[in-house]
């Protein structure tokens, strides 16, 4: 008999005589009274170390809660007296005899009373830290809002009636990424244990990719093999391409090095649960004969990829059994193939950042995403689900997706999804309702049989005090408003967008003027409500002073300002610093000023159509057809809206990327031609831009000609002087060819014609289209 197992059976012996000493009546624990406990934490004498954090953790949370001190000890020092049992799970078998903790996982655990005792059990690695806080969450009511805010309740006793709590998680990656959430005490306290947060051994560790996404570049970087190898790179256009490119994924060359490099990368981090085998974040997949023959065959280019990742998962397993491959179902691979299936060490994650996040994934606006769920659902094993929950292009821009968060993860697990990664504003503070959503999500990928209204409540009223509920009245009418104005809002939306209407933003500025009555003297609770007000600000800049006049304007970059250097705030967009945001709001003004000097003799502005003819051109084919030309026939095309604010993506092209052409014929005003100066205007293209005028090449938008990248260029606005190829008084056939190698894509902006007595810049010529068009 090992001592250990020795000792214990005499504490239970000593337990047994003087149990009802330490026990309520029927039953019932008094862990603490009046500032004083019978209880130690007990931890094993060899505990690893999330287990002595759990218990350090525990002291703690119940020292604040109750004032009394619980002194932390190992088994060999424990008194024999009542305990809290943290991770021992043989002390847990001898108070709790037929308790099992073999298919606990790494995450799961038990929380049970065995009076007098109090076990803490889970799995390893975090299980028993998640009983921990799950037992100071459910049953003493703390809470984690964020980083540095929580609720601690105060108690001068301690109860506890007879539980018996077992938890496994559905998901085995929970990962909210949002800024805030990436704090280790938040992230292990709201049982996230996705790879970004900052969970060292003690709290747990977590999810470990090496290579997290997007990593064909990485793997054969084109800089390094493309020369000796080009045979090795996407075959597009006509030619192998260099650059951030993909790869020709059926080359058998190129299968063995990417395999070996993979193994490479796991000899070098042996820490890894997951490594990225996936495509770059960019159009341009291989054409040659055999990819294109293996893809069609398999009716998705999904195909291809998969075929490849397999080779690399069967070689990869053979040395590292236990790390999983990831790659990508993302936009042109969305699709699932016909016939082949991913290998039992193959993740595919799932990307939802096509999809109208105003209405559940199950809404008719999202069909086509969620056909592709269900039918990956039924060929993949180990499915996870990229999701998208903020606007990437604009933070602080009200996304009314909080309503939909609860639905979505319970359509996901329902069709077997076992990893959710939700990718917020990740890389500054500050967005849109991000700790609440944070929160949020952290509780339904734990539990999506949650209620995710109650949930939404509770943090409003948790962290805003009697304020929460004219904030959840804010949330509450950008919902409404986004669903009664049936606006698609994808993850991109544009500072153009209509959304939400001016009626709606007056309406939610009245209840943050009565959120703020709420908590008028509450310093604390008054900057929460500031920030949570930040995107009404926020919207208000970007339509300029128009609506407000100079003096209110300036008055709403002073608070704008203010609340960005108290919450540390950083970016306005994924990749947009906040320095040159404001410095566009401070233009505004001067714009603003500039436009009472056009007078309605000094300018014309004149809109064209917003319906355009559209087709793909994924063989790049249109410019040697004529797409451009006068005299071709369009008709056959497909009819696409530019006044929706949405590509061509949400109109019916799903999962496409790559080159589009767009065509209308409209007879321009023969007046426009009495103007010294005359510009065709497009409030933005997604993302390249060659605009023909009557079967000639006018202007070039374009990274290249422009400098500027991708993530910038589709929301930026350009205009021209048409003059060359346009013909005043008649019909003018206007053509636009779009490359995009993001999501959406095309002319999602109106596009006008514009005469004026005087030159305009971009800024003014805007705000002159902006003032015309609001009449």
């Amino acid at each position: 008999m090992s001592r250990g197992i020795g000792w214990l059976i005499l504490a239970v012996a000593l337990v047994a005589v003087g149990a009802q000493a330490y026990a309520a009546p029927s039953g019932r624990l008094v862990l603490a009274r009046d500032g004083r406990t019978d209880y130690q934490i007990v931890t094993h004498d060899r505990a690893t170390a999330p287990q002595r954090h759990a218990a350090q953790e525990l002291a703690s949370f119940l020292k604040q809660i109750s004032n009394a001190e619980f002194p932390v000890v190992r088994q060999a020092d424990w008194s024999g007296g009542p305990a809290i049992f943290v991770g021992p799970a043989v002390a847990a078998r001898q108070f709790a005899p037929g308790l099992s903790v073999r298919d606990l996982g790494r995450d799961g655990f038990v929380i049970r009373t065995s009076p007098p005792h109090l076990l803490l059990v889970g799995g390893e690695p975090r299980g028993t830290l998640y009983a921990v806080y799950t037992f100071l969450e459910d049953y003493l009511g703390c809470r984690w809002w964020t980083s540095s805010a929580g609720t601690i309740p105060q108690r001068t006793t301690i109860e506890l009636g007879p539980i018996n709590d077992r938890q496994v998680p559905i998901l085995e990656n929970r990962e909210p990424f949002f800024a805030d959430a990436f704090d280790g005490d938040w992230a292990v306290r709201n049982k996230a244990n996705g790879a970004s947060a900052r969970l060292d051994e003690a709290r747990g560790g977590k999810i470990t990719y090496q290579g997290f996404v997007h990593t064909f570049a990485s793997l054969v970087p084109p800089g390094e093999y493309f020369a000796q190898h080009p045979e090795w790179f996407a075959f597009t256009g006509g030619k192998r391409s260099d650059g951030y490119v993909q790869l020709c994924l059926t080359n058998e060359e190129l299968k063995r090095f990417v395999a070996e490099r993979v193994k490479q990368w796991i000899r070098a981090n042996p820490t890894a649960n997951i490594v990225s085998v996936s495509q770059n974040d960019a159009a341009g997949y291989c054409e040659c004969p055999n990819c294109k023959a293996l893809d069609e065959k398999e009716g998705s280019h999904a195909g291809s990829l998969l075929h490849f990742v397999n080779y690399v998962a069967r070689e990869v397993g053979k040395e590292f059994p236990n790390v999983a491959i990831d790659t990508l179902a993302y936009q042109y691979t969305r699709k699932p193939p016909k016939y082949v299936r991913p290998e039992p060490n193959v993740i595919v994650r799932l990307c939802s950042i096509e999809c109208n996040f105003a209405r559940p994934l199950t809404d008719p606006s999202n069909k086509t995403f969620y056909d592709d769920l269900v039918g990956w659902s039924k060929v993949s094993k180990r499915l996870y689900v990229w999701d998208y929950v903020t606007n990437f292009a604009n933070y602080q821009w009200p996304q009314p997706n909080v309503f939909v968060l609860g639905p979505n993860v319970r359509t996901f697990v329902t069709h077997g999804v076992r990893g959710i990664f939700e990718q917020g504003s990740y890389t500054s503070l500050g967005g849109d309702m991000a700790l609440l959503k944070a929160w949020v999500l952290a509780k339904l990928l734990w539990n999506p049989d949650r209620d995710a209204n109650a949930l939404i409540r509770e943090f409003l009223n948790g962290y805003y005090g009697s304020a929460g509920p004219y904030v959840g009245k804010f949330l509450d009418l950008m919902h409404r408003d986004a669903v009664d104005h049936q606006y698609y809002l994808g993850c991109f939306v544009s500072s153009e967008s209509p959304f939400p209407s001016p009626k709606t933003v007056e309406a939610a500025e009245q209840a943050f003027q009565q959120a703020f009555a709420a908590v008028a003297g509450r310093p604390e609770l008054e900057q929460r409500v500031r920030l949570a007000r930040l995107p009404l600000i926020y919207v208000r800049l970007c339509r300029g002073p128009q609506a407000t006049g100079v003096e209110a304007y300036q008055q709403l970059l002073t608070e704008f300002n203010a609340v960005v250097q108290q919450e540390k705030i950083a970016n306005v967009s994924e990749g947009g610093p906040v320095a040159p945001k404001v410095a566009e709001f401070q233009e505004n003004v001067r714009v603003y000023q500039e436009l009472p000097k056009i007078g309605p003799g000094d300018a014309k502005v004149w809109p064209l159509p917003t319906i355009w003819q559209f087709a793909p051109d994924p063989k790049q084919q249109g410019e040697a057809a004529g797409w451009f030309k006068e005299g071709f026939d369009d008709r056959r095309w497909a009819p696409v809206r530019s006044d929706r604010n949405c590509g061509w993506e949400a109109q019916g092209f799903p999962n496409y990327t790559g080159f589009g052409w767009y065509r209308m014929t409209a007879t321009v005003p023969a007046d426009l031609g009495g103007f010294k100066y005359l510009y065709l205007y497009f409030g933005a293209v997604d993302e390249d831009a060659w605009v023909y005028l009557n079967g000639q090449l006018a202007f070039e938008h374009s990274v290249k000609t422009t400098g500027l990248p991708p993530e910038v260029i589709w929301r930026t606005p350009f205009a021209f002087d048409p003059r060359p190829g346009l013909k005043l008084g008649a019909a003018n056939v206007i053509a636009v060819k779009v490359l995009n190698r993001l999501a959406m894509g095309g002319v999602y902006q109106p596009a006008f014609l514009v005469g004026a007595n005087r030159e305009l810049d971009i800024r003014v010529l805007g705000g002159l289209v902006a003032r015309e068009t609001a009449r």
